[in-house]
This record gives structure tokens, sequence and C-alpha cells, in this order.
């Protein structure tokens, strides 16, 4: 289901009780993402596909394999113990690190982002964002393969994406337009990054497009 960012209808506000003593029918925790009236249609699930899990899962266990045994190593020296000691931590981190985020799932509607994850969960609505952030990280040193990061924080929730999610460019164009009806300022690498994903989009925009008439022709 793919979000319309520009379409952005504010829920009816619930009513109050009409007398004192009255219990109120309004729960005491509304979900920023679901308010009253809106339907598990009109909420979008983005997770992190299987496929790109899979071999960051086989990487951490490989690396913390290989490091262990050498730490475990009598005849080893102990710079070396000691070191790769050190690198298995590092693999374990990034094997919980992966986990967390494979077991991640972010839920967008055109009222709120809600994220859920084994270290808990958190919940903000759009009107509330505060701070838009989109970095790039570089793999290689032309910085032409790497990945981009947003950072959407309201208060003290944040919430934080790469752009392997499925369904991440649905995600930047409604918290981009968001932040635009928020008045957010953004930092001049957030506004690269940005500049940066507009081109490759018309270039893969223009590249579809050739595909499309040299196929006619």
């Amino acid at each position: 289901m793919a979000i319309r960012p520009k379409q952005h209808v504010e829920p009816e506000p619930a009513q109050a009780p009409k007398a004192p003593g009255v219990p109120s029918t309004v729960p005491s925790t509304v979900d920023p993402v679901k308010p009253a009236g809106v339907g598990d249609s009109e909420v979008q699930t983005m997770g992190y596909p299987s496929k790109l899990m899979a071999p960051d899962l086989a990487k951490s266990i490989v690396g913390l394999l290989i490091c262990g045994v050498i730490a475990l190593i009598p005849e080893m020296l102990a710079i070396i113990q000691w070191t790769s000691a050190g690198l298995a931590l590092l693999f374990v981190f990034y094997f919980a690190r992966t986990v967390i985020r494979f077991q991640s799932k972010i839920y967008v509607s055109e009222y709120g982002i809600r994220l859920s994850s084994l270290r808990g969960g958190t919940a903000f609505a759009w009107p509330e964002l505060s701070k838009f952030r989109l970095r790039y990280f570089s793999t290689k040193r032309d910085g032409n393969k790497g990945w981009f990061e947003l950072t959407l924080q309201a208060g003290d929730a944040k919430i934080v994406a790469e752009s392997t999610l499925d369904g991440f460019d649905d995600l930047l164009e409604i918290s981009r337009d968001w932040a635009k009806d928020n008045q957010l300022l953004v930092d001049d690498v957030t506004r690269t990054n940005l500049m940066r994903m507009d081109e490759a989009e018309t270039l893969v925009k223009a590249a579809a497009s050739e595909r499309k008439h040299g196929g006619i022709n």
C-alpha cells in the first residue's frame, strides 16, 4: 500500500464526556499510527528483507567462530589472543544488532509512525516530528556504493531506518513532506543527500523510459 504524503488528513478529535462522573470510552493511550476510525488497510508495514539480513548474520557468526577459536588457543601470543577476543566481542555486537534490525517492524500511515523491535518500541504522530536527518555511509572510497540512514525524532522518541528497509522510499517521501509542513530546518549534509537521491531517482526514471521506448522501436 503506497502512502500519499501530500494528502494529510487530521484525525477527528475524541469527544470528552458530556458530564462529570460519566466514564469516557476513549482509551488512555491513542495509537498515533491508527487513531480512531483508521483501518489496517491505511497502515503500511515495513521490514528488512531476510535475503539481505542472512549474509550479515553469516558473516558475524563466521567472524565470531574464527576469532573465538584463535583467542582460546593456548600457544598463541597473548597480544593476538586479546585482539581476537576484542574482535569476537565486536562480532557479537554486530550479530545482536543484525538480529534486532531483522526483527524490527515500522508501521507508517498518514497520521504517524511506530517502531516495534526486541528493544521495545516507540511512536509519534507526524505533526510532532521535530528532527529530520539523512546520512550516507559509503563502503567504497569513490562513494558509489553504500547505504542511507534516515533519523526521525519527536522529543525523546527516535526512529532510525536504513535504506535496505522495504518501503524506505515511501517512508522518506512522507517524512520529508512532513518535515516541510512542520517547517523543520535540515543540515547541509541532509540537504545534499536528498539532492543525491533525487538525482538517482531521475536517472532511474530516464533509464526506464529509454528502455521502454527502445523496446517499442
